[in-house]
């Protein structure tokens, strides 16, 4: 508990904090930022990450771009053992177009998102889900999203964020060519992978992978780098609440309320279910609460309703689920 502490003191937020804005800055970047030398930053991100605080570096890739769209499914199980239903799950994750999923308590055990070309191929892919889990789905929700805004975790420093972040997911398709791909499925899921590594695997020169990950940046294929974070470790757990407006008059200052509030990592908006949904990580269901009723206060006259359930356990988070 000691050694746990003392990674996850002031620096360790710190650095945490740094990789979740950018988990492609160098550690002596890093030492730059948080005034501690290469060596200290080095040290604490191997021992963060011994400690499975840190899990690994995704690249945030813009789907909608390479012409996917992405689809949230729900489920809520009954008539199953939870053997029957980690085969589920595992049988979910497995499969290359899920690229989020976690499981969940309240009104639904799991959701996951995966990315599709077009509903005809989704619903290929519906039908075969169906015919194999129908005993065990009591009930199912499926939901389109549009827009997907995810946040720094500025709580990690106790201060509000004043970042735009990353948006997924409203934007029209562009042609890549076939080692812009092959460059995005290395980097999705090994976000700090180093020029020279990344250039041995697509067998070429660290300048061409460097050239062609900056155009993708300024395409904005590539929207950031973000470490994947145990926050239980902190003591903060995942809970989502799915709003119903009255009206939208005041939207842009509900956006900006959430980008500068510390607790919230995710806004996203839909078509199929509620209007808007928000992601926040809180220390306990009175502070989830005390969040809730700051917002509703905020917005009176804007906000009809809302629900909410509370995450277990992500277990995939990959923004590249398909070939």
């Amino acid at each position: 508990m000691a050694e746990l502490q003392e990674q996850i003191d002031i620096y360790g937020r710190k650095i945490l904090f740094e990789l979740d804005k950018n988990a492609r800055l160098s550690a002596t970047a890093i030492g730059k930022k948080i005034r501690k030398s290469k060596q200290f930053v080095d040290y604490r991100i191997k021992k963060l990450e011994k400690l499975r605080i840190l899990s690994n570096y995704v690249t945030v890739i813009d789907y909608s771009k390479l012409g996917y769209q992405s689809i949230r499914i729900y489920f809520k199980l009954h008539n199953i053992t939870t053997e029957q239903q980690k085969e589920l799950e595992n049988d979910l994750i497995k499969d290359k177009e899920v690229w989020w999923f976690v499981s969940i308590q309240g009104h639904w055990d799991i959701a996951y998102a995966m990315a599709v070309k077009d509903i005809l191929e989704f619903y290929s892919y519906w039908d075969k889900v169906m015919a194999k889990y129908r005993k065990y789905i009591k009930d199912n929700l499926i939901v389109v999203y549009t827009h997907i805004t995810q946040y720094p975790k500025a709580f990690l420093i106790g201060k509000k964020n004043n970042e735009a972040g990353t948006t997924v997911g409203a934007s029209k398709k562009i042609e890549i060519d076939s080692f812009d791909l092959r460059l995005l499925k290395n980097l999705s899921d090994q976000a700090r992978m180093p020029l020279l590594e990344l250039a041995q695997k697509l067998d070429t020169s660290p300048q061409v992978v460097r050239n062609h990950i900056k155009k993708l940046e300024k395409n904005k294929v590539i929207q950031g780098y973000r470490a994947s974070i145990d926050v239980s470790f902190l003591g903060y757990r995942y809970y989502k609440s799915y709003l119903n407006f009255l009206n939208t008059d005041r939207l842009k200052e509900l956006q900006q309320f959430c980008l500068e509030h510390p607790n919230i990592m995710n806004i996203n908006r839909t078509i199929g279910f509620r209007d808007f949904e928000i992601e926040l990580l809180a220390q306990n269901f009175q502070e989830f609460e005390a969040i809730m009723d700051e917002i509703r206060d905020n917005f009176k006259g804007m906000i009809d309703d809302f629900i909410f359930i509370i995450a277990r356990k992500e277990k995939k988070m990959v923004y590249f689920p398909f070939e």
